[in-house]
Formats: C-alpha cells, structure tokens, sequence
C-alpha cells in the first residue's frame, strides 16, 4: 500500500512539474511566435510603405510636369490673344 501511494505521489509531483516547466516553455514559444508574426507584419507594411512613397514621388514628377504644360499653355494663349 505504502508503495503504490508512493508510486502515485511520485507520478503526480514529477506530472506536475513538467506541466510547470512545459507551461513556461510553451508560453515562452507563442511569445516567440507573436514576435515573429510582428516582425512579418512590419516587413509587409515596410514594403507596402516603400511602395506608396516610390508612387507618391512618380505622382509628384508628373503633377510638375503638368504644371510646366500649363504654364506654357497659359504664355501660349496670351500670345495668341496678343496677336489678336
């Protein structure tokens, strides 16, 4: 009898202290995962930033660009009106 009672607390302590152990294991890897899946998030809104600023840059080239044209409409006409 002594010994099956010893056999169970035995068994029970050496469960529960790997449960305790695989516990802060187990925490400790989804704490790496949610880590990881962040550093993965920022990356893509990192690209997806990169991305916008390269579109923005190209928006502005051409808004100047359209902005030389109309200047030189705007001289073109009061030429013509000139002539007139």
């Amino acid at each position: 009898m002594n010994e099956t009672l010893l056999l169970f607390l035995s068994n029970a302590i050496t469960g529960l202290a790997g449960w305790f152990v695989g516990r802060k294991r187990q925490q400790a890897d989804t704490d790496n995962q949610v880590l990881r899946n962040l550093e993965l998030a920022v990356g893509l809104y990192k690209n997806i930033i990169d991305d916008l600023k390269e579109e923005i840059h190209q928006l502005n080239i051409k808004i100047h660009e359209l902005e030389k044209k109309v200047d030189e409409l705007h001289k073109e006409n009061n030429k013509l009106k000139s002539s007139i």
